[in-house]
């Protein structure tokens, strides 16, 4: 799949949903509201893959402490990675491979479940650092 190929998958996925998306610098971004927690997930697609960001919307004041705390949780997550950009708000990516298009919609929307749910499963231990 060549990356305007999957931009159509995640947009018709999207809209599928009902949810709300907006293309920003090479961004396909939405909002994803659970249990009272509201953060923004981006997604860059590309040939054969998209690569999904959970980010957190919070900063992180102790910048070691939450180092630290995202080596614990990529150590119990079997997908995807836990990491600390320059702006101090958590973020944690997940890939989709899709160069089989059978089953490009099913493992696209794996990876954003399982985003999802790390980023929900986790909130509590990455905010008020």
């Amino acid at each position: 799949m060549e990356a305007k190929d999957t931009r159509r998958l995640l947009i018709a996925l999207l809209e599928d949903s009902g949810a709300a998306w907006q293309e920003e610098a090479g961004l396909i971004r939405f909002r994803i509201a659970r249990d009272g927690m509201l953060w923004e997930t981006a997604c860059r697609c590309e040939r054969d893959q998209i690569l999904c960001y959970g980010r957190f919307p919070f900063a992180a004041a102790d910048r070691a402490r939450c180092l630290e705390r995202c080596n614990e949780i990529n150590g119990q997550t079997v997908m995807g990675a836990m990491f600390l950009p320059r702006d101090g708000r958590p973020v944690f990516r997940t890939r989709a491979e899709l160069e089989d298009l059978y089953e490009a919609r099913r493992r696209l929307i794996r990876a954003l479940e399982y985003n999802a749910a790390v980023v929900a499963r986790f909130w509590g231990r990455l905010s008020g650092i």
